[in-house]
Protein backbone atom coordinates (compact mmCIF):
# COMPACT_ATOMS: atom_id res chain seq x y z
CA UNK A 1 0.00 0.00 0.00
CA UNK A 2 1.25 3.28 -0.77
CA UNK A 3 2.02 5.72 1.85
CA UNK A 4 2.18 9.41 2.05
CA UNK A 5 5.55 11.00 2.66
CA UNK A 6 7.39 14.06 2.69
CA UNK A 7 11.31 15.26 1.59
CA UNK A 8 12.80 18.18 2.83
CA UNK A 9 16.28 19.41 2.89
CA UNK A 10 18.61 17.53 5.37
CA UNK A 11 19.51 21.19 6.75
CA UNK A 12 15.61 21.53 7.37
CA UNK A 13 15.27 18.81 9.45
CA UNK A 14 16.09 20.66 13.02
CA UNK A 15 13.72 23.36 11.88
CA UNK A 16 10.72 20.84 11.24
CA UNK A 17 10.84 19.15 13.90
CA UNK A 18 11.27 22.41 15.85
CA UNK A 19 7.66 23.55 13.86
CA UNK A 20 6.30 20.37 15.16
CA UNK A 21 7.13 20.56 18.50
CA UNK A 22 6.38 24.04 18.86
CA UNK A 23 2.67 23.15 16.97
CA UNK A 24 1.83 20.41 19.24
CA UNK A 25 3.00 21.98 22.35
CA UNK A 26 0.96 24.86 21.33
CA UNK A 27 -1.90 22.18 20.67
CA UNK A 28 -2.23 21.08 24.00
CA UNK A 29 0.21 18.55 23.91
CA UNK A 30 2.71 18.28 26.51
CA UNK A 31 6.33 17.98 26.43
CA UNK A 32 6.53 14.09 27.12
CA UNK A 33 3.84 13.30 24.05
CA UNK A 34 5.94 15.03 22.26
CA UNK A 35 9.14 13.36 23.14
CA UNK A 36 7.96 10.00 21.83
CA UNK A 37 6.28 11.13 19.13
CA UNK A 38 9.48 12.74 18.13
CA UNK A 39 11.58 9.88 19.39
CA UNK A 40 13.88 12.85 21.32
CA UNK A 41 14.89 13.18 25.11
CA UNK A 42 12.06 15.75 26.97
CA UNK A 43 14.99 17.96 27.87
CA UNK A 44 15.18 18.09 23.79
CA UNK A 45 11.71 18.84 23.36
CA UNK A 46 11.67 21.39 25.93
CA UNK A 47 14.84 23.39 24.17
CA UNK A 48 12.96 23.07 20.82
CA UNK A 49 9.55 24.57 22.42
CA UNK A 50 11.58 27.90 23.71
CA UNK A 51 13.71 27.42 20.57
CA UNK A 52 14.02 31.52 18.94
CA UNK A 53 15.03 29.85 15.44
CA UNK A 54 13.09 31.60 12.63
CA UNK A 55 11.13 28.98 11.17
CA UNK A 56 10.37 29.72 7.19
CA UNK A 57 6.68 29.89 6.96
CA UNK A 58 6.66 26.89 4.44
CA UNK A 59 8.13 24.86 7.43
CA UNK A 60 5.23 25.88 8.94
CA UNK A 61 2.48 25.40 6.36
CA UNK A 62 4.15 21.66 6.26
CA UNK A 63 3.71 21.16 9.74
CA UNK A 64 0.23 22.15 9.61
CA UNK A 65 -0.55 19.43 7.76
CA UNK A 66 1.15 17.17 9.62
CA UNK A 67 0.24 17.66 12.96
CA UNK A 68 -3.38 17.41 11.73
CA UNK A 69 -2.29 13.79 10.88
CA UNK A 70 -1.07 12.99 14.66
CA UNK A 71 -3.83 14.36 15.92
CA UNK A 72 -5.80 11.67 14.18
CA UNK A 73 -2.89 9.02 16.00
CA UNK A 74 -0.69 8.55 13.25
CA UNK A 75 3.38 9.07 14.42
CA UNK A 76 5.40 10.12 11.97
CA UNK A 77 8.48 8.05 11.52
CA UNK A 78 11.62 10.30 9.85
CA UNK A 79 14.42 8.91 7.64
CA UNK A 80 17.21 9.89 6.02
CA UNK A 81 16.91 9.61 1.69
CA UNK A 82 20.16 9.79 -0.13
CA UNK A 83 20.11 10.55 -3.66
CA UNK A 84 22.74 11.23 -6.46
CA UNK A 85 20.97 13.57 -8.18
CA UNK A 86 20.63 18.01 -7.66
CA UNK A 87 17.45 17.80 -8.18
CA UNK A 88 15.52 20.23 -5.46
CA UNK A 89 12.82 17.21 -3.84
CA UNK A 90 11.28 19.21 -1.12
CA UNK A 91 7.19 18.45 -1.14
CA UNK A 92 5.26 15.62 -0.67
CA UNK A 93 5.85 11.96 -2.40
CA UNK A 94 4.41 8.37 -1.91
CA UNK A 95 6.42 5.28 -1.28
CA UNK A 96 5.17 2.65 -3.25
CA UNK A 97 5.92 -1.19 -2.69
CA UNK A 98 7.95 -2.33 -5.76
CA UNK A 99 4.77 -4.55 -6.94
CA UNK A 100 2.65 -1.12 -6.73
CA UNK A 101 4.99 1.05 -9.60
CA UNK A 102 2.94 1.75 -12.38
CA UNK A 103 4.82 0.27 -15.13
CA UNK A 104 3.49 -0.24 -19.09
CA UNK A 105 2.68 -3.81 -17.78
CA UNK A 106 0.90 -2.82 -14.90
CA UNK A 107 -0.85 -0.36 -16.52
CA UNK A 108 -2.21 -2.36 -19.11
CA UNK A 109 -3.51 -4.84 -16.41
CA UNK A 110 -5.35 -1.85 -14.57
CA UNK A 111 -6.86 -0.87 -17.88
CA UNK A 112 -7.68 -4.04 -19.20
CA UNK A 113 -9.78 -4.38 -15.02
CA UNK A 114 -11.05 -1.02 -15.59
CA UNK A 115 -12.92 -2.51 -18.97
CA UNK A 116 -13.77 -5.37 -17.72
CA UNK A 117 -16.07 -3.33 -14.69
CA UNK A 118 -17.29 -1.44 -17.57
CA UNK A 119 -18.77 -3.82 -19.23
CA UNK A 120 -20.24 -5.52 -15.85
CA UNK A 121 -21.65 -2.18 -15.01
CA UNK A 122 -24.77 -1.56 -13.87
CA UNK A 123 -25.94 -5.30 -15.41
CA UNK A 124 -28.30 -7.52 -13.47
CA UNK A 125 -26.27 -10.55 -12.63
CA UNK A 126 -29.01 -12.21 -10.58
CA UNK A 127 -28.09 -16.05 -9.86
CA UNK A 128 -24.30 -14.85 -10.24
CA UNK A 129 -24.03 -12.55 -7.29
CA UNK A 130 -22.68 -15.32 -4.77
CA UNK A 131 -22.76 -14.63 -0.55
CA UNK A 132 -19.37 -13.87 -0.31
CA UNK A 133 -17.08 -11.09 -2.03
CA UNK A 134 -17.53 -10.82 -5.98
CA UNK A 135 -13.78 -10.06 -7.53
CA UNK A 136 -11.41 -10.45 -10.71
CA UNK A 137 -8.14 -10.97 -10.83
CA UNK A 138 -5.26 -10.33 -13.36
CA UNK A 139 -1.94 -11.98 -13.78
CA UNK A 140 1.12 -10.54 -15.46
CA UNK A 141 2.06 -12.50 -17.99
CA UNK A 142 5.17 -14.29 -16.27
CA UNK A 143 4.15 -14.54 -12.47
CA UNK A 144 6.42 -14.92 -9.57
CA UNK A 145 3.48 -14.77 -7.13
CA UNK A 146 0.49 -12.80 -5.74
CA UNK A 147 2.50 -9.74 -6.50
CA UNK A 148 2.01 -9.60 -9.64
CA UNK A 149 -1.96 -10.52 -9.55
CA UNK A 150 -4.02 -7.59 -9.74
CA UNK A 151 -7.48 -7.49 -8.85
CA UNK A 152 -10.36 -5.05 -7.29
CA UNK A 153 -9.26 -3.72 -3.88
CA UNK A 154 -12.05 -5.34 -1.19
CA UNK A 155 -13.98 -6.89 -4.21
CA UNK A 156 -16.74 -5.09 -6.57
CA UNK A 157 -19.65 -3.68 -4.83
CA UNK A 158 -22.99 -4.88 -5.63
CA UNK A 159 -26.38 -3.48 -5.34
CA UNK A 160 -29.42 -5.15 -5.95
CA UNK A 161 -27.22 -7.42 -7.42
CA UNK A 162 -25.69 -5.17 -9.90
CA UNK A 163 -21.86 -4.38 -9.90
CA UNK A 164 -22.54 -0.84 -9.29
CA UNK A 165 -18.60 0.52 -8.46
CA UNK A 166 -14.85 -0.12 -7.08
CA UNK A 167 -12.53 0.93 -4.19
CA UNK A 168 -9.22 0.99 -6.55
CA UNK A 169 -7.49 -2.17 -8.06
CA UNK A 170 -4.28 -3.56 -6.38
CA UNK A 171 -1.76 -5.69 -7.15
CA UNK A 172 -1.25 -8.51 -4.44
CA UNK A 173 -3.98 -8.49 -2.57
CA UNK A 174 -6.75 -10.35 -3.66
CA UNK A 175 -4.80 -13.60 -2.00
CA UNK A 176 -7.67 -16.63 -2.77
CA UNK A 177 -8.31 -15.58 -6.19
CA UNK A 178 -4.51 -14.88 -6.95
CA UNK A 179 -3.28 -18.21 -5.57
CA UNK A 180 -5.67 -20.07 -7.49
CA UNK A 181 -4.93 -18.23 -10.72
CA UNK A 182 -1.32 -18.89 -10.30
CA UNK A 183 -2.33 -22.66 -9.49
CA UNK A 184 -4.57 -22.99 -12.52
CA UNK A 185 -1.72 -21.00 -14.51
CA UNK A 186 0.08 -24.03 -14.79
CA UNK A 187 -2.29 -25.98 -16.83
CA UNK A 188 -4.47 -23.14 -18.94
CA UNK A 189 -3.13 -20.68 -21.33
CA UNK A 190 -5.26 -18.22 -18.87
CA UNK A 191 -4.39 -14.52 -16.94
CA UNK A 192 -7.19 -13.57 -15.71
CA UNK A 193 -10.66 -15.44 -13.46
CA UNK A 194 -13.59 -14.13 -11.53
CA UNK A 195 -15.88 -15.50 -8.95
CA UNK A 196 -19.26 -16.20 -8.91
CA UNK A 197 -22.37 -18.05 -7.35
CA UNK A 198 -22.17 -21.57 -8.16
CA UNK A 199 -24.83 -22.89 -10.97
CA UNK A 200 -25.28 -26.16 -12.71
CA UNK A 201 -24.52 -27.22 -15.92
CA UNK A 202 -26.50 -25.55 -18.67
CA UNK A 203 -28.49 -27.51 -21.33
CA UNK A 204 -27.16 -25.77 -24.15
CA UNK A 205 -23.80 -23.97 -23.50
CA UNK A 206 -20.25 -23.96 -25.40
CA UNK A 207 -18.63 -23.71 -22.35
CA UNK A 208 -16.07 -26.26 -21.05
CA UNK A 209 -17.08 -26.88 -17.52
CA UNK A 210 -14.29 -28.44 -15.18
CA UNK A 211 -14.49 -29.50 -11.29
CA UNK A 212 -12.66 -28.28 -8.32
CA UNK A 213 -11.85 -30.51 -5.54
CA UNK A 214 -12.55 -29.47 -1.86
CA UNK A 215 -9.07 -28.09 -1.11
CA UNK A 216 -9.31 -25.84 -4.46
CA UNK A 217 -7.12 -28.57 -7.01
CA UNK A 218 -7.94 -29.43 -10.78
CA UNK A 219 -10.20 -32.49 -10.44
CA UNK A 220 -9.43 -33.46 -14.65
CA UNK A 221 -6.34 -32.27 -15.71
CA UNK A 222 -4.97 -31.98 -19.21
CA UNK A 223 -8.21 -30.25 -20.06
CA UNK A 224 -8.80 -26.25 -21.68
CA UNK A 225 -11.61 -25.23 -19.44
CA UNK A 226 -14.05 -22.11 -19.32
CA UNK A 227 -15.42 -22.38 -16.16
CA UNK A 228 -14.22 -24.08 -12.62
CA UNK A 229 -17.22 -25.49 -10.26
CA UNK A 230 -16.19 -26.51 -6.65
CA UNK A 231 -19.20 -27.29 -4.45
CA UNK A 232 -18.35 -25.96 -1.63
CA UNK A 233 -17.38 -27.57 2.18
CA UNK A 234 -18.15 -26.98 5.59
CA UNK A 235 -18.22 -23.27 5.79
CA UNK A 236 -17.07 -22.77 2.04
CA UNK A 237 -19.67 -21.29 -0.42
CA UNK A 238 -20.62 -23.29 -3.18
CA UNK A 239 -18.59 -21.25 -6.07
CA UNK A 240 -17.61 -20.82 -9.95
CA UNK A 241 -14.47 -19.68 -11.17
CA UNK A 242 -15.17 -17.84 -14.72
CA UNK A 243 -11.41 -18.49 -16.59
CA UNK A 244 -9.90 -15.99 -19.55
CA UNK A 245 -6.86 -15.37 -21.26
CA UNK A 246 -8.18 -11.30 -19.63
CA UNK A 247 -10.22 -9.84 -17.34
CA UNK A 248 -12.20 -8.30 -20.32
CA UNK A 249 -12.62 -11.86 -21.79
CA UNK A 250 -13.80 -12.93 -18.46
CA UNK A 251 -16.24 -10.33 -18.04
CA UNK A 252 -17.62 -11.06 -21.85
CA UNK A 253 -17.69 -14.75 -20.95
CA UNK A 254 -19.83 -13.87 -17.70
CA UNK A 255 -22.83 -11.93 -20.03
CA UNK A 256 -22.75 -15.22 -22.11
CA UNK A 257 -23.25 -17.47 -19.00
CA UNK A 258 -25.75 -14.69 -17.57
CA UNK A 259 -27.91 -15.18 -21.32
CA UNK A 260 -27.63 -18.57 -20.90
CA UNK A 261 -28.83 -18.74 -17.31
CA UNK A 262 -32.07 -16.37 -18.46
CA UNK A 263 -32.68 -18.94 -21.44
CA UNK A 264 -32.51 -22.19 -19.49
CA UNK A 265 -34.62 -20.01 -16.80
CA UNK A 266 -37.68 -19.45 -19.29
CA UNK A 267 -37.25 -23.16 -20.80
CA UNK A 268 -37.83 -25.21 -17.20
CA UNK A 269 -40.89 -22.32 -16.70
CA UNK A 270 -42.31 -23.19 -20.02
CA UNK A 271 -41.75 -26.80 -19.77
CA UNK A 272 -43.68 -26.99 -16.70
CA UNK A 273 -46.71 -24.79 -18.04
Amino acid sequence: MTDESVIIGGDKTILLKKAIAITLYRNGFDQLEISKILNLSQPMVSNYCSSKDKIPKEIFDLVEKISEKIKNGKNPYFNTCITFSKKELNGTFFIADKNEIINDENNKIVDNLTEAFLLLKGVYLSKLVPEVKINIAMSKENPKDSDDVAAFLNGLIVADEKITSYNGIRFGKSKHLSSLLLDLKKYFDINAIMNVAYFENFDRSNFKIGYLTKDFKLKEKGNQFDILLHKGDFGIEPCAYVLGKNAVDVANKILKIREEIKWNLKMRKSQRQ
